[in-house]
């Protein structure tokens, strides 16, 4: 059966519940912001401008309006008392012999893929003794057969092609898998990473490939086959024959061939050490062999003559597809693959140069961070360059905040973090932000998952608790997994608020498996702790989503009515068809409902014909059978400009000079406004100067910093100093000032805080419009509107001003992107004045209701005169036009 698309496609929005508490804010809209004032001062979300941009310092330009659309981003609310529901049914959704699902306290290690390509995601688990210790267990593939994950590793994960070995059978103690394509036929392979092997043979103690075989010549599934000569035999650094002690692998195209490679980290000798001891069995003693593992194991220390470091494996491509070299130090060299108690490592594209990196953790010893080897032309690489220090253990990679590059997530000794990508230096290197994550405790993580399992558009984050090296294990680690909501919001944004889960699920716990069991689109979860496994099945919320085809309006003709497409999609229940409508709501006055016209999934919604400069907002409705009425957006309204036209009257992106622009310096000893290409300066592990700018190459910094510098050598001390923008010519009337600033001050947050003014004058005193403040990096969007603080004159002007007095903190300012737009109106009709004396009064009112039924009074522009048009008379009456 093939696997159910995700039902939400680009542009769709989801309903909430009307009288939902937990919803979110309203998005707002670039166009929105700067048009109608709307001001975010502390957006979490940087702005990223990519591609050519040719330089642009404009006056007087106007463009025609038309319709301009704004696409539709993904809200999601949820009725639910919490913020996922998740519902156990390990007993109708697992199939397996209860020696591997119950209390068989043992580590395990999940990976998944949909192997035999029936549309269903499938499951690995491989398995060892807990803990840095010798003592290998087989390990288990789980086919998901309709949604029922079923033990299937004698038919489709026993075959060899050396004798006597029987696949994931055989008593391997594997710490990690990963899946790739390594010989690219189509079909998704495996490779394991095997550890503490030391008295093992390197076909058991060395990584693992198991090769899918695909299907038979009648579409039958092969399953997989341990084929040992896909990598060849691994030595220690110095050359000595040694198993490493790998404690994760990862793959990912590291010599841009196309076919997948492999680096894996070592450790030397473990924290956990002497003979450790579990019951695997329950029988109150630890005498036992438990399906081929004995209940007592070494941790022995690492002979220095037998040491690994990192090893990095490639494919040998098309020359013969899916075996592998060791390049020993042939590509990194013995300083980027040194490392001494290696953990976790991550491929990832990391500076988003199209070439993928290595991210390594290495801990317990000297040296201990989370850093990046980048990969450059050739496949040579640089660094290792750190990302964060700290102590950290548990690692995984991902785009968390959702601009396009990938942040880190650290299972720290002490609290969790994430670690947010800025964007690069001027070296063409990531630069970052590290956040504690308040909800996490002081304490050893380690295997760390991403979902989205609330389908908000946003990855949670899942960290399981055991530490793979020092104790205590089974059956009890003492700890509990984590599983983060992601809020969007930059400086808060993983929250454990609630456990979602019962304690029982959560205790003791070495990995989860976020996966669409049953193919409903939502994400379940499969977690694997000493308890055993248990499944837990997403229960979707109900709802409607609302999706709009051609967008929504974001400004429209005055004087004409508009049209928008709206689609209704049910989950959970059945639209009724009487009940979709949109409430309108002109310069602030009461809502009117307009129906819908349509059937079934297909809608159109109309706006009545406005007046230039009608500030107009509106929302979405409609009930699903039996109750329950959702609306779009969540909370507010959407907001779209009623207008002839944008007159751009003032636009510089900063790339041409300084454009008439003027700086003042009063008293800074350092930090004077510059206009400069940027290069971005870190204290402590923390972005403070921009390293790029919002929408180009260059931009004003105060005093741009030097490549490789600290934020303390170039950032602003004293002062204040000011920046000041031409004058403008605003006789014609009211407009709105926009522009892309960077401010950050390590003082935020406390009395000592410093400040970016933004003020405006006409030529007589200045009147500040925004007062800026912020602790984080990254590029973000303000308006206001002229008129809001000083008349409009044809001596406008707008300058920025920042000081860091006294001097006792680190302060660095930017401005870009700086426009300056008014609305462009051309006189229409007054709708409501159906008399045409000028007066919306008592004649019209009785011209109206002597028309009703017919089309003589229709003001909205539907055809006919009813409700509507008498909610729009009565919104306009007693007004002129």
């Amino acid at each position: 059966m093939p696997r159910r698309p995700d039902r939400r496609r680009p542009g769709q929005r989801r309903g909430s519940r009307i009288d939902d508490r937990r919803l979110g804010p309203l998005p707002l809209t670039e166009d929105r912001n700067r048009f109608l004032g709307t001001m975010i001062e502390n957006d979490p979300h940087p702005i990223r401008h990519g591609g050519p941009l040719e330089s642009q310092m404009r006056f007087g330009s106007t463009f025609e309006n038309g319709l301009s659309l704004l696409a539709g981003v993904a809200i999601t609310a949820s009725a639910s008392a919490q913020w996922v529901d998740l519902v156990e049914a390990t007993d109708s959704r697992l199939v397996i012999d209860p020696l591997y699902s119950v209390n068989d306290n043992i580590e395990k290690d999940f990976a998944w893929d949909d192997f035999d390509k029936d549309g269903w995601i499938d499951l690995v688990i491989v398995r060892k003794f807990p803990g840095s210790i010798e003592g290998g267990a087989r390990n288990i593939l789980l086919m998901n057969e309709e949604g029922v994950l079923i033990d299937r590793t004698d038919q489709y994960a026993s075959t060899s092609d050396v004798s006597g070995d029987n696949g994931f059978l055989a008593l391997t103690n594997d710490r990690d898998v990963k899946v790739a394509d390594f010989d690219n036929d189509g079909w998704p392979d495996l490779v394991t990473s095997t550890t503490m092997s030391d008295d093992k043979s390197a076909r058991i103690g060395q990584p693992r490939i198991y090769m899918n075989r695909g299907e038979d010549i009648d579409g039958n599934w092969l399953g997989f086959r341990f084929e040992d000569d896909r990598i060849p035999v691994l030595f220690a650094k110095n050359g000595n024959a040694a198993n490493p002690r790998a404690c994760a692998i990862d793959v990912g195209d590291l010599n841009n061939d196309g076919y997948p490679d492999m680096y894996f980290v070592d450790y030397d000798t473990p924290e956990t050490s002497g003979t450790i001891c579990i019951d695997l069995n329950g029988d109150g003693d630890t005498n036992d062999v438990v399906d081929g593992v004995n209940e007592c194991n070494q941790s022995p220390s690492e002979d220095p003559s037998k040491d690994y470091d990192g090893k990095l494996l490639f494919n040998q491509g098309a020359k013969n597809p899916g075996y592998f070299i060791d390049t020993t130090t042939s590509r990194m060299t013995s300083n980027q693959l040194d490392q001494a108690f290696g953990n976790e490592c991550a491929i990832r594209d990391v500076n988003n140069d199209g070439l993928l990196d290595v991210i390594r953790v290495n801990t317990l010893t000297g040296g201990q961070n989370i850093a990046v080897l980048y990969q450059t032309e050739g496949s040579s690489w640089i660094g290792p360059v750190e990302i964060t220090a700290g102590a950290p253990y548990g690692m995984n990679a991902a785009d968390l905040d959702n601009d396009g590059d990938i942040d880190i997530i650290t299972a720290d000794d002490g609290q969790d973090a994430y670690v947010l990508n800025n964007g690069n230096n001027g070296s063409g290197q990531a630069t970052w932000t590290r956040y504690t994550m308040p909800d996490s405790l002081n304490e050893f993580g380690n295997s760390i998952q991403f979902g989205d399992l609330d389908q908000d558009g946003w990855k949670d984050v899942i960290i399981a608790d055991v530490d793979s090296d020092l104790g205590p294990f089974c059956p009890s680690s003492g700890r509990r997994m984590h599983i983060y909501q992601n809020t969007g919001v930059a400086t808060n944004l993983l929250v454990e608020n609630e456990l979602i889960l019962p304690s029982w699920a959560l205790d003791s716990t070495y990995d989860a498996a976020p996966i669409d069991l049953n193919n409903d689109g939502w994400l379940d979860l499969v977690i694997g702790g000493c308890y055993g496994l248990s499944v837990w099945m997403n229960n979707p919320p109900i709802g409607i989503d609302f999706t709009y085809p051609a967008g929504i309006p974001s400004a429209i003709e005055p004087g004409a009515s508009t049209s928008i497409a709206v689609n209704l999609s049910a989950f959970g229940g059945t639209i009724n068809q009487r009940t979709p409508a949109m409430e309108v709501m002109v310069n602030g006055g009461s809502a009117i409902e307009i129906p819908m016209n349509g059937s079934g999934d297909s809608w159109t919604a109309t706006l009545p014909a406005f007046a230039c400069e009608d500030d107009v907002r509106f929302v979405f409705t409609a009930d699903l059978q039996g109750g329950g009425e959702f609306r779009d957006p969540a909370l507010g309204e959407y907001s779209t400009m009623v207008s002839s036209g944008i007159v751009v009257t003032f636009e510089d992106d900063m790339e041409s000079g300084t454009g008439g622009w003027t700086t003042t310096n009063d008293g800074a000893t350092a930090g004077a406004w510059e206009i400069a290409d940027p290069v971005a300066t870190t204290a402590a592990g923390q972005q403070f100067a921009p390293g790029e700018s919002s929408d180009g190459d260059f931009c004003w910094v105060t005093q741009n910093g030097s490549p490789g510098g600290s934020a303390g050598t170039a950032d602003l001390d004293g002062g204040p100093v000011t920046l000041t923008s031409p004058v403008m010519d605003l006789s014609d009337g009211n407009a709105t000032v926009s522009f892309d600033w960077w401010f950050m001050n390590d003082d935020f947050g406390t009395a000592a805080e410093d400040s970016l003014l933004v003020q405006v004058s006409n030529g007589g005193d200045w009147v500040t419009a925004r007062t800026i403040t912020n602790g984080s990096a990254g590029w973000n969007s303000a308006s206001f509107v002229v008129g809001d603080f000083v008349s409009p004159s044809a001596t406008i002007q707008v300058r920025f001003q920042c000081s860091d007095a006294p001097n006792n903190s680190l302060t660095e300012a930017g401005i870009d992107a700086f426009k300056v737009e008014r609305v462009e109106c051309e006189d229409v009709a007054c709708l409501e004045d159906l008399n045409g004396d000028g007066l919306i009064n008592g004649a019209d009112l009785g011209l109206l209701i002597a028309g009703w039924g017919t089309a003589s009074g229709d003001i909205n522009g539907d055809g006919t005169t009813n409700g509507a048009d008498l909610g729009l008379m009565i919104a306009a009456f007693g007004t002129d036009c």
